[in-house]
């Protein structure tokens, strides 16, 4: 990595993005706080409680689950999630987290052009 500056705010701790979130989670119930950007990818710490009212989105989008279990929705599939899991949403692809728990917590990582990313 010749020429590259590795900088402070390209490491963020679970435990420091859950604290930001909290910090910021306002009455509308705020689940989602960005932690991280560069270029087209942000990542933020996603924590709906109840419900997950989520839109498509239109960028590719990655989940990391490191709380909580239940159900997610993506397109006309649902599967079964638990900590560890990894879940890809293309660009524009409704979907949603269904019967979780109540600590679901998951890095969501956008990246990529508007519309998504070709095959």
């Amino acid at each position: 990595m010749a020429g590259k500056t590795v900088r402070d705010d390209w490491r963020i701790a679970l435990d420091e993005a859950a604290r930001r979130l909290e910090e910021n989670r306002n009455p509308e119930s705020k689940a989602y706080e960005v932690v991280m950007r560069h270029g087209s990818m942000h990542v933020g710490l996603y924590a709906p409680r109840g419900s997950d009212p989520q839109q498509p989105h239109t960028q590719d989008e990655v989940y990391v689950v490191m709380r909580g279990q239940g159900q997610f929705l993506c397109g006309d599939a649902q599967q079964a999630f638990a900590p560890g899991d990894v879940l890809f949403v293309p660009a524009g692809l409704e979907h949603r987290f269904v019967d979780f728990t109540g600590d679901l917590t998951v890095w969501v990582v956008f990246y990529g052009p508007e519309g998504g990313e070709n095959e």
